[in-house]
């Protein structure tokens, strides 16, 4: 199943009155909305873009691009998952996020298509699992014991 998420493509000049930028673009919760529904409705595997993605990764938009994984997008944003396709699209109309999504889509043009796709194959994840950067802290007064036998 695809999930596409697309901005409305007004201009400063055509933007309805009454309405701001900020109501006619795709926003973070828009997209995790739909990658958490996705999730929930029994998702195997899932891609953004054409990344392979993980329940941890992370997706920021810094203004109205992307950010994935070390690389920037723009819109329109693709969700592909891999997956009973009837419980994928029951997750994504209970949603509350993503029924909120498709709410303002209807009112004010954004782009929002679920297309089922059939079979397919995906790449396999090429991050890291395990935290690169983060070390424990000692705490005043405690002392850690480490266990020399451990190579991991």
């Amino acid at each position: 199943m695809q999930v596409t998420l697309d901005d409305a493509g007004y201009s400063l000049d055509t933007l309805p009155e009454g309405y701001s930028v900020d109501d006619v673009v795709v926003h973070q919760q828009d997209l995790q909305g739909v990658i958490n529904a996705l999730w929930a409705g029994g998702a195997e595997a899932m891609m953004v873009q054409d990344q392979r993605v993980i329940a941890t990764s992370s997706v920021q938009c810094v203004g109205n691009t992307l950010y994935l994984q070390g690389r920037v997008y723009s819109p329109p944003y693709t969700v592909t998952a891999v997956g009973d396709p009837d419980a994928m699209l029951a997750a994504l109309e209970e949603d509350p996020t993503v029924s909120t999504y498709r709410d303002w889509a209807e009112l004010i043009g954004l782009g929002y298509a679920v297309t089922e796709l059939g079979s397919m194959e995906m790449p396999a994840y090429a991050g890291s699992l395990r935290p690169q950067y983060a070390t424990p802290v000692e705490l005043p007064g405690e002392v850690e014991e480490i266990d020399s036998t451990r190579n991991d």
